[in-house]
C-alpha cells in the first residue's frame, strides 16, 4: 500500500495514479466504513483505476475546536495497519490545518481532489467537506461530476442498529465489548510497551504485563477482561486488568494489566497488541489477598473458557 502524506495541497502536483478513492477521517474503521472500502475496491477493479482511503490529520474535529490530546478508537498507526489489510492500493492523508478549512467546497475538489487525480469518489450520504461544512453530496454530483463520478454509499445502519464512532466509543467506555466488536468487525485492540511495574501479580502467582500505551486510544472502562495478547505475531490468551489496583493500593493513574495465560517469557521493551474480548466484572478492592486471589483464580478460568470457545 503506497501512502502519500499532503502537508501543503498549493504545492500538490497531479497524482500520477488514476484513483477511485473513499474520503473521510475513518475513526475505527467499522463496518460502516469497511462497506464504504470494499465498494470503492470494487469500483476501481471495475474501472481500472487504483483504490485509495484519503483521510485526514490530526482529527478536523479537534483543529476547529482547538483540542488536543483527544483519544480515538484507531490512532494513526492503527488506521494505516487496518487499511493495509483490507487491501486498499493507496493511503493518502491530508494534513488538516485551519488553512484546510478555509477552502470553500469548490476549492477542495478542484486544489485536492481533481489534483489527487480522483476518478470516482465514494462517501457516506451524510459526508460533508468544505468551510463550515459546506460542501454536501449534493454538492458534488451537481459541481464535481465534471472532473469525477461521485458514490454515495448508505452505511447507516447494520442489523437495524446505527454504527457509527460515536456508538463504538460509548460501548468501549461502558466495557460493552461485546457490542463494540460487532460494529467494529473485529476485537477492538490497543498497542503498547511492556514495561516493569510493581511487580505484586508476581508475588501473589498471577505476573502481568504491563502495558505503556503511547497513543490516544480510548480505554474501556476499568475492570477484568478476557481478551487475546499478541507477541511477537503470535496470539495467547490474556486476563487483563484496566484500573488502579486497589487492592495494593499502588496507583494513582490507570493502568492496564494482562495476566498472559500459559506463558512465562521476559517481554520487558517488546510492542504488543491487546484485545478486548468480554468485560469479566468491574474493579473491586478486596480485604485480604487470599480472596483476592481466590477470585483471580475464577477470572482466568472464565477467561480461559471464553477465549477457547473462539479458538476451536
Amino acid at each position: 500500500m503506497k501512502q502519500l502524506l499532503l502537508k501543503d495541497f498549493m504545492a500538490l502536483d497531479l497524482y500520477k495514479h488514476r484513483l477511485s478513492a473513499c474520503i473521510g477521517f475513518f475513526d475505527g474503521l467499522h463496518l460502516g466504513h469497511q462497506a464504504l472500502i470494499n465498494e470503492t475496491i470494487r469500483i476501481a477493479e471495475e474501472t481500472g483505476t487504483e483504490s485509495c482511503l484519503i483521510t485526514f490529520s490530526p482529527d478536523p474535529w479537534t483543529v476547529l475546536n482547538n483540542k488536543s490530546h483527544v483519544n480515538h478508537i484507531t490512532p494513526v498507526k492503527d488506521k494505516v495497519r487496518i487499511a493495509e489489510s483490507l487491501g486498499l492500493d493507496h493511503y493518502i492523508t491530508i494534513n488538516f490545518t485551519k488553512e484546510t478549512s478555509q477552502l470553500s467546497p469548490q476549492e477542495f475538489i478542484e486544489k485536492i481532489l481533481v489534483r489527487l487525480n480522483v476518478e470516482n469518489l465514494v462517501c457516506g450520504k451524510d459526508f460533508r467537506f468544505g468551510h463550515k461544512g459546506a460542501g454536501t453530496v449534493d454538492f458534488l454530483e451537481k459541481k464535481a461530476s465534471y472532473f469525477f463520478k461521485t458514490h454515495v454509499v448508505e452505511i447507516d445502519k447494520m442489523n437495524a442498529v446505527k454504527v457509527g464512532t460515536t456508538q463504538i466509543v460509548q460501548s468501549i467506555l461502558k466495557g460493552d465489548m461485546e457490542a463494540a466488536n460487532t460494529m467494529l468487525g473485529r476485537q477492538y485492540a490497543v498497542h503498547g510497551f511492556v514495561v516493569h511495574g510493581a511487580k505484586e501479580g508476581r508475588k501473589i502467582g498471577f505476573p502481568t504485563a504491563n502495558l505503556e500505551v503511547v497513543d490516544e486510544y480510548v480505554i474501556p472502562e476499568g475492570g477484568i477482561y478476557a481478551g487475546f495478547i499478541w507477541i511477537d505475531g503470535v496470539r495467547y490468551q490474556s486476563a487483563v486488568n484496566i484500573g488502579y489496583n486497589p487492592t495494593f493500593n499502588t496507583n494513582d493513574y490507570v493502568t492496564i494489566e494482562s495476566h498472559i495465560l500459559d506463558f512465562d517469557q521476559d517481554i520487558y521493551g517488546k510492542n504488543v497488541k491487546q484485545t478486548f474480548v468480554k468485560r469479566l466484572r468491574p474493579e473491586l478492592k478486596f480485604d485480604s489477598i487470599d480472596a483476592l486471589v481466590e477470585q483471580m483464580t475464577k477470572d482466568v478460568q472464565e477467561a480461559r473458557t471464553i477465549l477457547s470457545a473462539l479458538e476451536d
